[in-house]
Parts: C-alpha cells; sequence; structure tokens
C-alpha cells in the first residue's frame, strides 16, 4: 500500500464517528487556549488526560439526572487533589473529562499519574445514601510543544477510545498505539463495506499564490463497532491480502465522482487520490478512471492520482496506462519525494504534475542534521523538473515560513486544518478558506 499510510486503496486517525467519539475538531476552544498558554509560561512539562467514567450513564439511572451533576463535581475534586496547582480541567461530556497538568516536579512520564487517577476512582462514591462504584478509560499524552495544541488534545482522546471500546477501565497511551488483534480485523474487513462502515475525509492543500485553497486529497477511514476507528496503516495491508482492492476501489472511486461535481458550487479544486501499484495493476480500475474522465462532466484536471514516489511501477503496461490517462487530462503526483536516487529516477520517468514533501519532523528536536538540506534540494529538483511541490505535514509557522521560503506552491497539514468527513465540503470549505487566508496572505 501507499506507504502515506492513508488511502485509495493505500495506506492524520478516521473514520465515521459515533456517538461519543471526539476529534480534534471538537476540543472546545477553551482546553486548546489552555495548552497554549502552559507552552507560553514553559516550566515542568505538561501531560493530557482525557478520562470517561465508563458507568457514568448507569450510576445517573441510580440517582437520577438531577444528581448528576453534583456526581461529576465529587468526581472532579477527587481528581483535583491528585493534580499540582494549576491544573484546567473541563467537562466536554456528560461522562468525559479532559485535564491539562503540568506534571509532578522531577518527572517527565505522565503515565504514573494518570495510573494514580485511576486507582482513585475505582473508590466508591457517596451521593445522598447512595453508593456508586465507577471505573474509567483514561487516554495520555505527553505535550509536545512543536505540534498543534489540537492534536495533542485528539491524541489523548482517540487513546482514552481505545480504551473504551475494549471494555474501558484501563489506561492508553499516546505515543504507543496497540494495533487491533489480526484475527478479527481480517474477518471483520471483507464486509466492512456492505455494513457502511467504511467513509471517506477530506485534507485540504493551499496554495501560496493567492492564499487560495486549491484541493483536497481523499482518505480512506474504516470504523467498525466492535475495533473502533482503524488506523489506514493497520488495515489497508490486510485489503490487498484479502483481494479486497477492486471493490474498495471502484467504490472510492463511485464516491468521490459527487464529490467532484458538487464543488463546482465553490471552485475548480482538484481532489487527489493516493493510488497503490496493487491499485494500478488491475486493468479495471484504470478503465474506470478512465470511464470517469469521458463521462464525469468535469475538467479531467480535477482528478490526480499520487503515487509513492518510492514505488513507481517499473511495469512497462503500467506505465502505459498511466501515460494514456494522462493524454486524458488526468494528474499524476509522487508521494513522499525526497533527494534520493529513488526519487529521482521516478521523477525522470513520470514526469509527474506534482510532488508532495512529508516535511512534519521539519525543525523538530529529533530531525536528522542533513534532512533540512536534502528537503530543499528536493524542492529545488522538483521545480526545475516543472513540477508544482506541496509541502505536507505543515504543523508549525516555522515549517511554513521555511518551505514558502524554498519556494513550494502549496502546503498541507494540521497547521491549515486536520482531516474531515467528507459530506462537510459544503459547510466547511469557507471556514478553511478563510483560515488559509490568515495563514498565506502576505503585506504587498
Amino acid at each position: 500500500m501507499h506507504p502515506d499510510a492513508d488511502d485509495f486503496a493505500a495506506p492524520a486517525a478516521g473514520g465515521a464517528h459515533g456517538a461519543n467519539d471526539r476529534d480534534a475538531a471538537t476540543q472546545p476552544a477553551g482546553l486548546v487556549s489552555a495548552l497554549a498558554a502552559r507552552r507560553t509560561r514553559g516550566g515542568q512539562p505538561a501531560a493530557i488526560l482525557a478520562i470517561r467514567l465508563d458507568r457514568f450513564a448507569s450510576a445517573c439511572e441510580t440517582l437520577g439526572a438531577q444528581r448528576a451533576p453534583r456526581l461529576q463535581a465529587i468526581v472532579q475534586a477527587r481528581i483535583a487533589c491528585l493534580l499540582p496547582p494549576g491544573a484546567v480541567m473541563d467537562w466536554v461530556g456528560a461522562a468525559d473529562l479532559a485535564v491539562i497538568t503540568a506534571l509532578p516536579n522531577g518527572t517527565t512520564d505522565p503515565a504514573p499519574l494518570a495510573s494514580r487517577i485511576a486507582d482513585d476512582l475505582t473508590r466508591p462514591f457517596s451521593l445522598d445514601g447512595f453508593e456508586l462504584f465507577l471505573s474509567c478509560s483514561i487516554g495520555v499524552a505527553a505535550d509536545q510543544p512543536d505540534i498543534p495544541a489540537e492534536r495533542n488534545l485528539q491524541q489523548a482522546f482517540d487513546a482514552m477510545l481505545r480504551v473504551d471500546r475494549q471494555g474501558g477501565a484501563g489506561l492508553a497511551r499516546a505515543d504507543k498505539p496497540a494495533a487491533p488483534p489480526a484475527a478479527p480485523l481480517l474477518a471483520a474487513l471483507p464486509d466492512a463495506l456492505e455494513r457502511g462502515e467504511l467513509s471517506l475525509q477530506l485534507q485540504p492543500r493551499a496554495d501560496f499564490a493567492g492564499a487560495t485553497v486549491s484541493g483536497y486529497t481523499v482518505r480512506l477511514r474504516w470504523h467498525n463497532p466492535a475495533l473502533g476507528r482503524v488506523a489506514p496503516q493497520d488495515f489497508l495491508p490486510a485489503v490487498e491480502s484479502l483481494g479486497l482492492v477492486g471493490r474498495i476501489g471502484s467504490w472510492l472511486l463511485e464516491s468521490v465522482l459527487p464529490l467532484v461535481r458538487a464543488a463546482d458550487s465553490i471552485a475548480p479544486l482538484q481532489f487527489t487520490l493516493l493510488a497503490s501499484s496493487a491499485l494500478l495493476h488491475r486493468p479495471q480500475m484504470v478503465g474506470a478512471l478512465a470511464h470517469i474522465l469521458d463521462a464525469g462532466g468535469f475538467a479531467p484536471q480535477r482528478l490526480c492520482i499520487e503515487l509513492p514516489a518510492r514505488a513507481v511501477p517499473a511495469d512497462a503496461d503500467i506505465m502505459a496506462r498511466l501515460a494514456a490517462l494522462r493524454r486524458r487530462g488526468l494528474q499524476l503526483a509522487l508521494g513522499d519525494f525526497d533527494d534520493s536516487a529513488g526519487c529521482r529516477h521516478a521523477l525522470a520517468a513520470l514526469q509527474p504534475d506534482n510532488v508532495t514533501l512529508d516535511v512534519r519532523r521539519l525543525g523538530h528536536a529529533g530531525q536528522p542534521g542533513d534532512s533540512t538540506d536534502r528537503l530543499r534540494d528536493a524542492c529545488l529538483l522538483a521545480r526545475r523538473a516543472g513540477a508544482a511541490v506541496c509541502a505536507k505535514g505543515i504543523e508549525t509557522r516555522q515549517q511554513l515560513d521555511a518551505v514558502r521560503a524554498w519556494g513550494c506552491h502549496s502546503v498541507q497539514g494540521y497547521l491549515l486544518a486536520q482531516p474531515f468527513p467528507a459530506a462537510w465540503l459544503l459547510q466547511t470549505h469557507a471556514a478553511i478558506q478563510q483560515r488559509a487566508q490568515e495563514l498565506l496572505a502576505t503585506a504587498d
């Protein structure tokens, strides 16, 4: 599968959300502001805890709805006793409490603090003569100042949801995600499409020229009632091994076509599909793309197929199919492009319209010493070949300034917007366009 780990028959967490699921888009602004303010002050490292009271609903059935807020207050007070001064706590749902706190002096690991909270919440609660027993699901994330606050919050909530879906009464760390068991995943995947568990998300791309949202990358997501949201890198290899590439690829194409047409009322947006070699080896998929281009009723350049730069097919038949699609107007891109010999060969062989650079580690403490120079060289190499360059994984303004200086044409990443359900396109595009204007517009 595509090593981007995101889609169109190719490997940011996604899928249709259940009633209790929360992603970064639904985190209260106050939590984001509190985390940003703590970063500004500096000091002891911060931790983010997403706590779900596993039995809260059944407890409220016993207590009655009027006592539920009092139970929340008791739970919050018990947790507050275990936290250093200055902690921020916010109920983001009836049973969900978010905590942002400095770690105790001399500690850098938030897991022991989360374990103490979990243990304390197992003690019975007394309220108006009722004795209640609760357990909790806790997601733990250490604050990482070089990634957006919204993403850190999302990581904590996603970790909590993993525990909740496995029955609760546990703790999960955001930095150690666990892959779902292989056997249940393989058993559930063949019927996922018929059960309506697959969905599409869109991640926007914005051009420096005009500070305009110019397109969206289409990402495949799977949400299973038992397994929860399964990460693309966990299920997409199984799509190939189970022979589901054709079925799921056809469904994806059929689902993307209405999006392209609906976007006519917004702007001439381009939709990029991430493709794998397994997909391109199927003549019927290439035929389906050709049919869409012939009968779609939209400009062919509105569709782009992105191939992983390190896995461009060497097969002459496949390259001929790609050439035929390009003659029809389809655009091609190389993903995760760098200055390696393999990527240089792919650039010469494919002569893509676009390339993407993965810059998410740019400026991070653990970044290899020469990676900035290599990414800059890759940008110049692609530009000289006539390809437009998109920097993906932009999470900080420092990264944005760097890739602008290199001459990148466009950007994609959490600093602009995270992926969102495709069905929200018409309602969401204007807000993302406004964000692009704020980020990319420069004074004349």
